[in-house]
């Protein structure tokens, strides 16, 4: 009888093993770090994140942030942390001068984009809580993403914990696909095999 379909098994089985070690290993730094605040948040993406603000329905709040290289993506993020159903937010953008950079409406708890800078500026968010309840909102920048420290040191918190954990799930996935890939395999080589013997 060939053992294909049960070493096939065996190594979907190892791929599993070894990425639940890897996300248990991970996890429990996640949960709260030196100073006991959780890590598994999108400003770990971002190397400037501003203090929390309270807007009122109706009501907004403006936030800047000054760029210091031009003609490179600036990639800005809002985080409700207090999201509920029905929250909702507008975000206008623009310069000392008044120059518009975009406007954008959003009922997530998490809003990402990037525009490209003309110039080192001071650039304005204007954020309009347009839902019916008060929210607590942050906002996220980075500057050229590509080389931003939050992405590329290897002491940051996305790239010691959220990456592993990333790639940890694209391993346990495979693994499983593995496993049941040998499990067919299997099952074909024993039908193939007690079909034979009918005829010896």
């Amino acid at each position: 009888m060939k053992k294909r379909g049960l070493i096939i098994i065996i190594a979907g089985a190892v791929m599993t093993i070894v990425a639940m070690s890897t996300a248990y290993s991970v996890f429990p730094n996640m949960q709260s770090g030196t100073n006991g605040v959780n890590l598994f948040v999108p400003e770990n993406m971002f190397d400037n994140v501003t203090d929390k603000v309270q807007i009122a329905p109706g009501s907004a709040s403006t936030f800047s942030h000054s760029t210091n290289v031009a003609n490179v993506p600036l990639m800005w993020g809002a985080h409700i942390t207090d999201y509920k159903s029905g929250d909702s937010v507008s975000i206008t953008i623009s310069n000392i001068f008044g120059d518009k950079f975009g406007a954008f409406t959003d009922s997530d708890p998490i809003l990402v984009k990037s525009f490209t800078v003309p110039k080192i500026d001071t650039y304005n968010f204007n954020v309009e809580n347009t839902g019916k309840d008060s929210i607590t909102i942050i906002m996220m920048f980075t500057e050229n993403p590509e080389k931003s420290k939050a992405l590329t040191d290897p002491n940051s918190p996305f790239v010691k914990n959220i990456i592993p954990l990333a790639m940890a799930g694209l391993l346990l996935i495979i693994g499983i696909v593995v496993m049941i890939s040998g499990g067919i395999l299997a099952v074909v080589d024993w039908k193939r095999s007690k079909d034979q013997s009918r005829y010896i």
